[in-house]
């Protein structure tokens, strides 16, 4: 569509303060000529702005630029948060919806799904095609251990900046990250063991959590800041915690990066009380400022730290190629990935090499993260314009998730009704062991903002300022 460039190009100078709130736009007539489109389409951009919150029209003045008020003063940390070891029962609510996600007449709010058109799928088709063509028997061929070793050698160099120096022996290659977190929690926790997780927390994480029998502690976690390592250590004097799963970059579902500081910080309560912690580092790739943040591992002096990612969320989920980086021993982790099945695709990991050799990932994935920026900030605008003041936001510095607080919300039970319109979110509670957060909700953003999109979002949006009420 011929009126999305213009619409782009004006979100990216007004969120990267080329053009300043209150700047005057060029008029219909100039933006016309400058991008080669008919009057008409001038028109349906400027239209498309001022419905996402980025232009005002003034009498005689033209349009002016806006930028669109995100408050998260209601994000804070509630004073009644508690932290209180918990068992999860999440399961059935996940389930449904990862099979939402496989009907496509489902508005896409709830799974975090990339779009797949935004993902590099040609570069992809030729590193896969490179890998049949050059072993035509590729698929009748194991990968046992700890998988291909040309690929662990290639992981080792281009995770560098960001882990620090890790021989590709200490690598172990896993179907997708979720598996390297189980392997994680398999090799360093015992049956009724206490993990202790942010809050809120990655529904999949308190899942695998369950799965292994172990039981959960939320950590206070600030909105902005990240985990709050004094209440890390508050909770280590009362519990005998024997691990830690923590994102520090790009958080989900909130989506802030820890400070260096603060992971060395919390780094440091784990070193004092003997806490193992487990990276979950899934989003690094797509934070948007185009630095790739540095992970809890390059910072640990004591071996703590087992590093978890993949490039499920950069360059495609459908490979599910991750990889797990432990403390210590691997053989243990080999031997648990063996058991549960054997190994991870040949064909996919020789395409994966490919593409690390051929491909500037982080350069892909920083376009990618600019696209989900904008995105996000549509979105937002939109949230805000229906829900008006009962609606405060997340100020994520990647992936591509909202997550918002509507006052006086029932998030379960808005799920509910939404269902039926064929509508998802994601509701709060299933971010929490103990199902706090009925007033929270999670928005994935990922998908190309559309007037199909934009008519899904004012429905759910209708359905939020209902309250939530069962019907």
């Amino acid at each position: 569509m011929l009126y999305q460039k213009i619409v782009n190009y004006i979100i990216e100078n007004i969120n990267d303060g080329i053009i300043l709130p209150g700047e005057k736009l060029p008029s219909l007539r100039k933006i016309a000529e400058q991008f080669g489109v008919s009057l008409s389409t001038a028109v349906e951009a400027y239209r498309r702005l001022e419905l996402y919150g980025y232009v005002s029209v003034k009498d005689r003045s033209g349009y002016q630029a806006v930028l669109p008020n995100t408050d998260d003063s209601l994000l804070q940390v509630s004073k009644n948060f508690k932290s209180k070891v918990s068992e999860i029962h999440h399961a059935d609510e996940i389930i449904n919806l990862y099979l939402q996600a496989q009907d496509k007449n489902f508005a896409p709010f709830g799974i975090a799904t990339p779009d797949p058109s935004k993902l590099p799928n040609k570069m992809i088709t030729r590193s896969m095609t490179w890998a049949i063509k050059s072993m035509p028997d590729i698929h009748g061929r194991y990968l046992f251990g700890k998988g291909l070793l040309e690929l662990r050698q290639e992981l080792s160099k281009w995770m560098r900046p960001w882990i620090g120096i890790t021989s590709p022996e200490n690598i172990l290659i896993t179907s997708g990250c979720i598996e390297a977190l189980n392997i994680a929690l398999a090799t360093h926790c015992k049956l009724g063991d206490i993990v202790a997780v942010e809050s809120p927390c990655y529904f999949g994480i308190l899942q695998a959590i369950h799965n292994h029998g172990l039981q959960t502690l939320e950590v206070k976690t600030d909105p902005q800041e990240g985990l709050d390592p004094e209440a890390l250590e508050t909770l280590a004097k009362k519990h005998s915690i024997k691990a830690l799963i923590s994102t520090a970059n790009v958080q989900n579902p909130i989506g802030y990066t820890m400070s260096d500081k603060r992971k060395k910080e919390v780094l440091a309560v784990c070193y004092k009380y003997g806490i193992h912690l487990i990276e979950d580092d899934i989003y690094g790739e797509v934070a948007f400022n185009n630095i790739r943040p540095k992970s809890y591992k390059y910072f640990d002096k004591n071996s703590v730290v087992t590093y978890c990612s993949s490039f499920s969320k950069s360059i495609g989920p459908g490979l599910r190629i991750g990889w797990c980086i432990p403390s210590e021993n691997i053989d243990e982790a080999v031997k648990f990935k063996l058991n549960l099945n054997l190994s991870t695709s040949t064909l996919v990991q020789h395409t994966v090499l490919h593409f690390l050799k051929k491909e500037n990932i982080l350069k892909i994935t920083h376009s990618t993260a600019k696209y989900y920026e904008n995105n996000i900030q549509i979105y937002s605008s939109v949230l805000q314009n229906q829900l008006e003041g009962r609606v405060a936001f997340s100020r994520p510095t990647g992936h591509f998730f909202l997550w918002l607080r509507v006052d006086g919300l029932n998030s379960t039970h808005a799920l509910e009704r939404a269902r039926k319109q064929k509508l998802s979110f994601t509701p709060g509670p299933l971010f929490s062991a103990t199902k706090q957060f009925t007033s929270y909700l999670r928005i994935n953003c990922a998908h190309e903002f559309t007037e199909e999109r934009n008519n899904q979002l004012i429905r759910l949006c209708q359905i939020l300022k209902d309250n939530g009420q069962r019907t």
